[in-house]
């Protein structure tokens, strides 16, 4: 993927600075920026603003969604504080985390979290324009870098060549790169968040669904599972794989039997009826599978057979993709086939989900 060329600045070197990143923090700092121009238009920048912006985008990998960012990623304590001083809101319509941290906690403890990342970021906005100075640079000492940088950043001949110079405690995006990144802001995400997945399938290869896990869930539409499972309810009378409870196909809630959080899906595979008890206990953890696989499977693959012969058909390829055969073999098998099939599927999942830290095994007590 490449940039918007232009030929008043030299876009090859911006492209540049996301190359060979062993760490999340440029692709963070940049997005904080494009979020900053975008939301208050302005080219001066606190190191603060973009500091908060950093954590509040890098949260939802790392402590929602349970990514890894890798073994020197710092963010992950620090998403993790976030966590602890604030309930988040997640829905569709709720202000972004930026605000949230800014609205529901004191300004001590949005100082206490900018510290934290200040001291992360120690590197980030003079090594992110390195890339613009390469020449200068060559034959330094590291420890002098940062100061070099910063001389050759703040000389008025740079103003055109470099993205930002320093002020106190603060950047100053400069005119043409400004209007550059607003004319661009939507291709420059796309640039940045296609790196960032890149970054993300290397510290994270057997995760599915990385390109939805970069920001808060968007608003999801249930109605064809919900219409799915009330189908089947309405004709046979089934029991919460939880709490063993009969269910009602009037009142019933969706689980996720893995997490959404990990899969980032609404495939019906995935979904049960359960109680809305059951389904608030177990929220986004993950089940015994000793205890619940065998009727999950078992539950899924009768569903599956009742809208099959009643060619209710819309829903049922989510079966085939999973499990890579069509909705005519499945159909022919046996439930102990079916079943087979599941677990050689949910299993290993359940595996990598286990080892980014989602909570198990979930076993319900009434």
């Amino acid at each position: 993927m490449e940039l918007p060329d232009t030929h008043k600045l030299p876009i090859e070197k911006l492209s540049i600075c996301f190359r060979d990143t062993t760490n999340a923090y440029k692709f963070y700092w940049f997005l904080s920026i494009l979020n900053h121009l975008l939301e208050k238009g302005t080219p001066t920048i606190p190191i603060k603003d973009i500091a908060i912006r950093m954590i509040a985008s890098a949260w939802y990998p790392l402590d929602y969604y349970k990514l890894s960012f890798g073994k020197q990623d710092g963010f992950k304590k620090i998403a993790c504080l976030i966590s602890n001083k604030i309930e988040v809101d997640n829905s569709p319509n709720s202000p972004s985390l930026f605000e949230q941290i800014n609205q529901k906690l004191h300004f001590s403890e949005i100082d206490e979290i900018y510290k934290k990342v200040d001291i992360l970021l120690r590197w980030v906005p003079f090594r992110f324009i390195r890339p613009f100075f390469k020449n200068e640079l060559i034959g330094l000492p590291d420890a002098q870098v940062n100061t070099r940088i910063i001389k050759l950043a703040n000389s008025a001949t740079n103003r055109n060549l470099c993205p930002y110079y320093f002020g106190n405690n603060e950047i100053i995006i400069t005119n043409n790169w400004y209007n550059y990144f607003q004319t661009n802001q939507i291709i420059l995400r796309h640039f940045v968040k296609w790196n960032l997945i890149k970054f993300l399938q290397r510290n994270n290869p057997n995760v599915i669904g990385l390109s939805e896990k970069l920001e808060k869930p968007k608003e999801r539409d249930m109605r064809q599972a919900k219409l799915y499972w009330k189908i089947y309810l309405d004709h046979k009378q089934t029991k919460c794989i939880y709490s063993n409870e009969i269910l009602d196909s009037k009142s019933f809630s969706l689980d996720h039997f893995l997490p959404w959080t990990f899969v980032a899906h609404d495939q019906v595979w995935n979904l049960i009826p359960t109680t809305k008890t059951a389904n608030s206990a177990k929220s986004n953890r993950l089940p015994s599978l000793e205890l619940y696989l065998n009727k999950f499977s078992i539950l899924q693959f009768d569903a599956f057979k009742f809208h099959y012969s009643n060619s209710n058909h819309q829903l049922l390829e989510d079966y085939s993709s999973l499990i890579g055969l069509s909705n005519e073999v499945l159909n022919n098998y046996k439930t102990p086939e079916f079943k087979m099939q599941l677990k050689q599927k949910i299993v290993p999942m359940f595996e990598t989900a286990k080892n980014l830290g989602f909570t198990y095994p979930f076993i319900y007590e009434k």
